[in-house]
């Protein structure tokens, strides 16, 4: 009696350690879960940044298309730009060589 005990004692422990390692380690397993939670809490991350350029873009054509001073100084600052009449001075920086 006490050796059939035994046996199914060990028999049950070992199916519990399988168990446990299949929870742990397989394609659904808790490991594979936590690492899917990490990803998908990244991707909620890059949708809300995406979302804050797009904004911002938004924001940007708005002032493009209705901001006459807007436009003046980005024409002035990005392109380059000067009103007939001005001059525009570029400062090249030379190297040690």
């Amino acid at each position: 009696m006490k050796r059939n005990r035994k046996l199914l004692l060990i028999v049950a422990s070992i199916v519990a350690v399988g168990v446990l390692i299949l929870l742990t380690v397989s394609e659904r397993g808790f490991l594979d879960m936590y690492r899917l939670h990490r990803e998908d809490k990244g991707r909620i991350q890059e949708i809300k940044a995406a979302r804050m350029e797009i904004d911002s873009l938004k924001t940007e054509i708005e002032r493009l298309r209705n901001d006459t001073a807007h436009i003046e100084r980005v024409a002035r600052e990005r392109l380059g730009m000067a009103r007939k009449g001005e001059k525009v001075f570029k400062f090249v920086e030379e190297n040690g060589n």
